[in-house]
């Protein structure tokens, strides 16, 4: 027989399941700071630094993610806080710095952090064929 006490700590529905409070992101990851790493090609790095607190506001302040600069190593890394609330906002963050480092201007790419199932996809251009005056790509 069970006790009354052992009831008392887990809360049940009316349907007889039991009902979990959510994880949170550090207990999610056994406690393990997760990292990602966003390579700066050359001609991106003037626009970066032009552009690095419109870049770390969002990041830093509203998604609690931690980022910084590495010169060294010319990438941009971010890592997640204990107050980071969900684990989804670290590849957030990384796909928002991605699409910056695409071209993308700020107000474009913060739509990646506040919209779920948002991606960028890109594709290389391989070979270009002149037809009389017009141009044919190949994908």
């Amino acid at each position: 027989m069970a006790s009354s006490s052992s009831t008392a700590a887990m809360e049940v529905e009316g349907s007889g399941l039991p009902k979990f409070e959510p994880l949170k992101a550090q207990e999610m990851s056994d406690g393990k700071v997760q990292f990602r790493k966003v390579g700066v090609p050359s001609h991106r790095f003037s626009p970066l630094k032009k552009h690095w607190m419109e870049i770390y506001t969002p990041v830093y302040d509203h998604m609690k993610v931690d980022i910084r600069m590495n010169l060294k190593a010319r990438k941009v890394e971010l890592k997640t806080r204990s107050d980071t609330p969900d684990v989804s906002n670290l590849q957030k963050c990384a796909d928002f710095v991605h699409a910056f480092m695409l071209g993308f201007d700020i107000a474009d790419a913060v739509a990646l952090l506040r919209l779920d199932d948002l991606y960028v996809d890109s594709f290389e251009i391989k070979d270009v064929k002149h037809f009389a005056g017009s141009i044919f790509l190949e994908l």
